[in-house]
């Protein structure tokens, strides 16, 4: 037991898991998993984004946030959009379905931010949120 626990990478590994299932419970009483609800958070985020770059922003496969997207614009969450510098390119923007879903979810994960943050306190975050920017530069280089 005590070889894992010394292993970072499996520590984060569980912590991560974790995290996922957490927030895929704040979302149980609602049709979308935690996938939709990150894409929707990005679209958010920048009003419209081709599915290349929430693919880049999330880390998830360009494939998987397609068919995430497609599953949404069903739902009446996201809409398609033609860029208008490419015409190979899609954008996808919040509905306005999307955006009350959006704004009934936020404060729950806002809560569980800030949950975090008292536990951690002003010093452990400040530690955590560098050695988090270091660790995903790293694996990003």
């Amino acid at each position: 037991m005590r070889e894992l626990e010394s292993r970072l990478t499996f520590r984060l590994s569980v912590l991560s898991k974790l995290l996922d299932q957490q927030a895929q419970e704040l979302l149980k009483d609602t049709e979308i998993n935690l996938t939709s609800y990150r894409i929707l958070n990005i679209i958010n985020t920048f009003s419209t984004v081709s599915i290349s770059d929430i693919s880049r922003f999330c880390g998830i496969d360009r494939a998987q946030v397609s068919r995430s997207a497609v599953d949404l614009d069903k739902r009446g969450l996201v809409v398609f959009s033609n860029d208008p510098t490419s015409q190979r390119k899609k954008l996808v923007s919040l509905s306005d379905t999307g955006q009350a879903l959006l704004a009934e979810l936020h404060p729950r994960f806002l809560a569980r931010n800030e949950e975090f943050y008292a536990l951690l306190g002003p010093e452990r975050r400040a530690a955590l949120t560098d050695a988090i920017n270091i660790l995903t530069e790293h694996v990003s280089e």
